[in-house]
C-alpha cells in the first residue's frame, strides 16, 4: 500500500470515526433529556434533606405539626401555604418589574 492510500484510508477512518462520535452524541443527549425530571426531582428531595439536616429544629416542628394536626389538615395547610408562596413570589416578581 502507497503513502497516499495510506493517507487516503486514514482520512476515511476519521470521518467514520468523527460521523460515530456524533452520533453517540447525540444519544447520550436525547438520555439526559429524558433523565431530566427524574433528576431535577431527586436534586430537591436531596436539597430538602440536607436543608432538615441543617435545621433539625424545622424538622421537629414539621413532626409535631403532623401529629398534631393529622394528615387531612397537614396537607390542607401546606396546599394553601404553597398557593401562598406562588403569590407571593408572582407579586414580588411583578413588582420588581414595576419599579425597575
Amino acid at each position: 500500500m502507497s503513502t497516499t492510500e495510506r493517507l487516503i484510508e486514514l482520512a476515511r477512518r476519521k470521518e467514520r470515526l468523527i460521523a460515530r462520535a456524533e452520533s453517540q452524541r447525540m444519544e447520550i443527549g436525547a438520555t439526559f433529556e429524558r433523565l431530566r425530571t427524574p433528576i431535577g426531582a431527586a436534586d430537591r428531595v436531596i436539597a430538602v434533606a440536607r436543608f432538615f439536616r441543617a435545621h433539625p429544629l424545622a424538622l421537629a416542628a414539621v413532626a409535631a405539626a403532623a401529629a398534631a394536626l393529622g394528615r387531612r389538615k397537614l396537607v390542607g395547610l401546606a396546599g394553601r401555604g404553597f398557593a401562598a408562596w406562588r403569590a407571593w413570589r408572582l407579586l414580588s416578581s411583578w413588582s420588581g418589574k414595576l419599579f425597575a
